[in-house]
């Protein structure tokens, strides 16, 4: 069977989350970003402290002057826009390739990805932004999963997330042919349940003959297209009935009937995929079908990370 507990993602992770880096001092708890830190290799910037600020400092914030983004002092004294972006693509140009995913600070004017509160000229909240640091992140890297730590306490953006970062770190470790083939097996019905259309893509290029740099970045262009596209209910109840078509012939009536009925209360929101995914795996158990019992659908993370009392982080 697949373990993954050895599989280690790289994240960028702001570093308030671990010292007292904030503006007043602080420091942010995070359930998630403890539970991963077990399980990850973080590296950890703060880009207010990295451009010169002091800790603690006057806050600062995001303010649209002349229709552009400026990130000011309260006072808008200080202009410290330009620092700001020649630091995050020096610090993006410093990454080393092998980055998985971000989790950034929400609300906040260098690190926030789409909530940070947006001043205007006079002072006045108008709306919200992206921090200028996490602005930078996410044009420089779209292909990455970058998330703040507040949408990881949603069930459905945390599993999205957690899937991405683990799938992704599996797939840098394909170093040839048989790897390729071996990752594409093992994920086969996880790829089927978010794009049966790419999925279909990828299987392609694992059929072609020969493996060279070109392949892994063709292929990981693709998985990372089907990997940001999320698990909608219709595409999994059809993964999980291509799953059913290996033991149904072995089942008995009453069993049949209860999977189905199941399958309607997941479609319904009744019962949760977990429950449908337990089922099919003691079956896989019981008739030792083993090329399932290796499918990442089943984990495609460690369990432990499921195991969290999450608590709203305190707004900024």
């Amino acid at each position: 069977m697949l373990n993954t507990k050895d599989i280690k993602p790289k994240l960028v992770v702001s570093r308030c989350f671990f010292e007292h880096t904030r503006y007043d001092g602080g420091i942010i708890s995070s359930e998630i970003v403890k539970k991963l830190e077990k399980y990850c290799d973080f590296i950890k910037v703060c880009a207010e402290v990295e451009i010169g600020l002091p800790i603690p400092r006057e806050p600062i914030d995001v303010f649209l002057i002349r229709n552009k983004l400026r990130l000011m002092n309260k006072t808008m004294s200080e202009d410290l826009t330009d620092k700001m972006i020649s630091f995050s693509h020096k610090f993006a140009d410093s990454l080393p390739n092998d980055i998985d995913g971000m989790i950034l600070k929400s609300k906040s004017p260098s690190c926030a990805l789409n909530d940070a509160k947006l001043y205007g000229e006079n002072g006045r909240v108008i709306s919200k932004t992206p921090g200028l640091f996490a602005k930078v992140m996410l044009e420089r890297f779209p292909h990455l999963a970058i998330e703040s730590e507040m949408r990881l306490t949603n069930d459905k953006l945390r599993f999205e997330f957690l899937t991405f970062i683990f799938t992704h770190a599996r797939f840098r470790n394909v170093t040839n042919k048989k790897e390729l083939i071996e990752f594409h097996s093992r994920n086969k019905y996880l790829l089927l349940a978010k794009n049966e259309k790419v999925m279909r893509d990828m299987g392609k290029l694992v059929a072609q003959k020969g493996f060279d740099d070109t392949t892994k970045i063709a292929y990981e262009q693709l998985l990372v297209k089907v990997l940001k596209t999320p698990l909608k209910v219709p595409k999994v109840i059809n993964t999980l009935l291509h799953l059913y078509g290996y033991f149904k012939d072995k089942l008995s009536s009453q069993e049949k009937a209860y999977f189905m009925d199941l399958l309607e209360d997941y479609k319904n929101h009744i019962v949760n995929l977990q429950t449908l995914l337990a089922i099919l795996k003691s079956w896989a158990i019981r008739y030792s079908v083993d090329y399932i019992l290796d499918q990442t659908f089943f984990e495609p993370y460690p369990k432990e990370l499921d195991q969290l009392k999450l608590e709203k982080d305190a707004a900024r």
